[in-house]
């Protein structure tokens, strides 16, 4: 009997091991985003103006996990170009072809600071992103878009592109 319990406890010492040593997944240093959705909705504001929102959300994963900035990034690098983090390009569809639309300068956003727990220090997370158009905008006589799009680290990697489905606005 003290034999089996020996072994017993031998087992489960070794499960326990072995459960602890399952191998962290690594991922590059490099962001990698990924189109996942989008919603649009239409709606007249308060002071009567007719407003289109198109809403996409996008993974991304970063093996450091240094995505984000803070208030207090404000020095270089974080200047320019990198004051923010999150770029887009905006193309209509006309005529069964997408068009870019150029100078949209609310294009390009801010993803606040994540702070990666733990050992691992891989960031896996889900972005929405808000697009506001206005019946005064050239742009509000279309009813589909597309968005090209990628993401900037900390360490000023650049994730890849990638680009939404036909984001259709009813009419």
């Amino acid at each position: 009997m003290k034999f089996f319990f020996k072994v017993l406890i031998f087992d489960v010492l070794i499960m326990s091991l072995l459960m602890c040593c399952t191998k962290i997944e690594s991922y590059p240093n490099t962001p990698e985003v990924h189109f996942k959705s989008y919603t649009t909705d239409r709606f007249i504001d308060n002071s009567d103006n007719d407003i289109k929102l198109a809403e996409i959300i996008f993974s991304f994963v970063d093996g450091d996990g240094d995505i984000g900035l803070r208030q207090s990034d404000s020095l270089e690098p974080y200047v320019g170009k990198y004051k923010n983090n999150f770029f887009s390009s905006l193309y209509i569809k006309s005529n069964g072809k997408y068009i870019e639309v150029k100078n949209i300068f609310l294009s390009n956003y801010t993803i606040p600071y994540i702070e990666p727990k733990g050992q691992n220090k891989t960031l896996k997370a889900d972005v929405k992103i808000t697009f506001e158009y206005t019946n005064s905008d050239t742009l509000f006589n279309y009813d589909t878009l597309m968005y090209k799009y990628y993401i900037i680290d900390r360490a000023l990697n650049q994730s890849n592109i990638d680009s939404t489905c036909d984001i259709v606005f009813k009419k």
